[in-house]
């Protein structure tokens, strides 16, 4: 089997999400900037973090059905294309993104980091087409769905593999998804997921 990503369960009640997140401790997340001229958007990036750093650890965690796999992380904040960065170095953060980019983007590249610790893919399946799984219901989790379907149709204008990945994932019904991502547990040695499966009202 190729790599892939995993199976999601749509639903999931806010008001269990709250009591959930006040049950996590606050992963320590330093943002550092790359330059001088970088200093302000790294406080944005850390003043997202601080507000909403354990709501996203834990839509991550309810969606995926995976524990956040790291108790601290780091990002260089940098006019540069942003990435996960690696096990031995830390993520890379665009400075110039306002700020409902920087949150988005803060949450695709910690995504790609939690997923890391599923090793085995499924086939056919790329790593944005496995995050993309999840990624929008965690961005509505967090910030509700408007700012999820603003931020798809966002990222699909990107270029042509982040349009074709986002057009993929949001053709799939939830049960698809879930389906998907039980399978992608399942050969990781994880069990089933209900993180996925929601009322058909919750996808647009």
């Amino acid at each position: 089997m190729k790599k892939s990503h995993p199976t999601l369960t749509w639903t999931i009640p806010f008001v269990a999400l709250l009591l959930s997140a006040a049950a996590h401790s606050q992963v320590k997340t330093v943002f550092v900037a790359s330059s001088s001229a970088d200093e302000y958007d790294a406080k944005v990036y850390r003043a997202i973090w601080d507000e909403y750093g354990e709501r996203i650890v834990t839509a991550l965690e309810s969606r995926t059905c995976l524990p956040f796999p790291e108790s601290s992380l780091s990002a260089m904040v940098a006019e540069a294309v942003s990435n996960s960065g690696g096990p031995d170095h830390p993520m890379r953060l665009r400075a110039s993104y306002i700020r409902k980019v920087k949150q988005s983007t803060l949450v695709h590249e910690i995504g790609h980091r939690h997923l890391w610790q599923l090793s085995e893919r499924l086939d056919d399946i790329d790593g944005h087409m496995t995050l993309f799984l999840v990624l929008d219901r965690v961005w509505a989790d967090v910030w509700g769905e408007d700012f999820a379907n603003e931020r798809v149709r966002g990222e699909a204008g990107w270029d042509e593999d982040y349009a074709a990945a986002w057009a993929w994932a949001r053709s799939l019904s939830p049960q698809e998804r879930a389906s998907l991502w039980d399978q992608l547990l399942s050969i990781n040695g994880f069990g089933r997921c209900n993180g996925l499966v929601s009322s058909e009202t919750e996808r647009t």
